[in-house]
């Protein structure tokens, strides 16, 4: 975490994919925060990009084109964040039309597997949950078995039927994280690995640096001090860009936090912006 009050905050997320507000009121809400950058970093779809350009200038805060990409290195999950690129360059919007069509088809498996169980949730249900979403994902169905009674809340819903080793579950689609980098690099970005946590191994790490990696998320709300001193080590070592934020998602499940909890001082954000942007 940063000693100095946070001046960006480079990862939040919109109804556009699993976040619980509008593309307008996360950016009003990162304003009344005190935030002067912000990045909407939505599920493989920029759709609520648009919306949060014109909410920011309304509000004088600085908006980072952003997307968090799902991709996976020799078969293991990993996510990307682009940032600062063109949101209607062909690479990238042909790179996420496939994706949601393949996470609406995970969506379906998921609600099969429950009524498999004997737990059927309504199709109309999850629809009104998924809403504008371009990226249906496990919240979306979670809200809708919290909604129908079908568990006492959202953790719930993870815990007995969505969590990674529950009956519904069906992992995520992905592409290759080379393809996402390139996809990212093409519309004129920078593609930096998300909260790495304690999980990422080096090969992974490695691999990404050699398929042009240009950064690491160190200041992330799942990472301790050691571990934000760990990746930003890495990043000097290897000329990495070091940024943060605090996978802001909104609702009940935020349990009161808000945007810039966690997040890049002000000095931290020139040097990112002056290298990436």
């Amino acid at each position: 975490m940063p000693d100095a009050p946070v001046y960006a905050d480079l990862h939040a997320h919109t109804q556009c994919s699993d976040g619980h507000l509008a593309p307008e009121a996360l950016v009003a809400r990162a304003a009344e925060q005190g935030l002067q950058a912000f990045a909407v970093t939505d599920h493989d779809t920029v759709a609520g990009l648009p919306a949060a350009r014109e909410a920011a200038a309304a509000h004088g805060l600085r908006l980072v084109s952003g997307v968090e990409l799902s991709t996976a290195v020799d078969g293991r999950g990993v996510h990307l964040l682009g940032y600062g690129f063109d949101p209607e360059h062909s690479a990238l919007t042909d790179y996420l039309t496939a994706f949601t069509s393949r996470r609406r088809e995970r969506l379906r498996q998921m609600v099969r597997r429950l009524a498999d169980r004997g737990v059927d949730v309504s199709s109309d249900t999850v629809e009104q949950h998924v809403g504008t979403s371009a990226a249906p994902g496990r919240p979306h169905l979670a809200r809708a078995l919290a909604a129908e009674g079908h568990v006492e809340n959202y953790r719930e819903a993870f815990e007995q039927y969505l969590g990674t080793d529950r009956p519904a579950y069906v992992p995520a689609p992905t592409r290759p994280a080379g393809d996402a980098i390139d996809a990212v690099h093409a519309a004129g970005g920078v593609a930096v690995l998300a909260h790495p946590g304690q999980w990422t191994p080096s090969p992974v790490r490695r691999a990404l640096r050699e398929q042009g990696l240009d950064g690491i998320e160190c200041h992330a709300a799942s990472h301790p001090a050691y571990l934000v001193d760990y990746y930003r080590k890495i990043c000097r070592a290897h000329d990495l860009l070091i940024t943060g934020g605090s996978d802001y998602h909104g609702g009940p499940e935020a349990e009161g936090d808000a945007p810039g909890t966690v997040g890049l001082t002000r000095g931290q954000w020139e040097r990112f912006r002056d290298a990436a942007l």
